[in-house]
């Protein structure tokens, strides 16, 4: 944007499809004021005043503790302490290059567009955008 923010919905079309649904939820669970692109990843800026999220293409980290990370995040995810960003958690996401088995191009073949608005849907067949 020509202001240097950034929408919710343009911070999830520029990520990978497998990741959209992990950062919408993020994002449901914390209230973001407003999104600020990066060259390496997106400052989202809390409405509680808290240290900002920032979200790149392979994970997210600003989490106040593992507990915060776990509840946004939902169930299969591991937090890990920030080495950048003292007192901080982070987690990766599905497809990401942090560590071996990081990608999910094998699964990318199986999603399928929304008859809706054509964007690729998660894997569990509900779009992300449209419900």
């Amino acid at each position: 944007m020509a202001d240097g923010t950034s929408t919710r919905q343009d911070v999830l079309s520029d990520l990978p499809v497998a990741n959209r649904s992990t950062v919408n939820r993020i994002l449901d669970h914390i209230q973001i004021s407003s999104f600020h692109p990066t060259s390496s990843y997106v400052r989202a800026e809390r409405e509680d005043a808290k240290p900002p999220l920032r979200i790149a293409s392979g994970w997210v980290n600003g989490f106040i503790d593992r507990d915060e990370a776990l509840d946004a995040c939902g169930p299969g995810f591991t937090p890990w302490k920030s080495d950048e960003r003292r007192e901080l958690w982070g987690v990766s996401l599905p497809e990401n290059s942090l560590r071996a088995g990081g990608s999910t191009s094998d699964r990318r073949a199986e999603q399928q567009p929304c008859p809706t608005c054509g964007d690729l849907m998660p894997l569990s067949n509900v779009c992300d955008f449209c419900g």
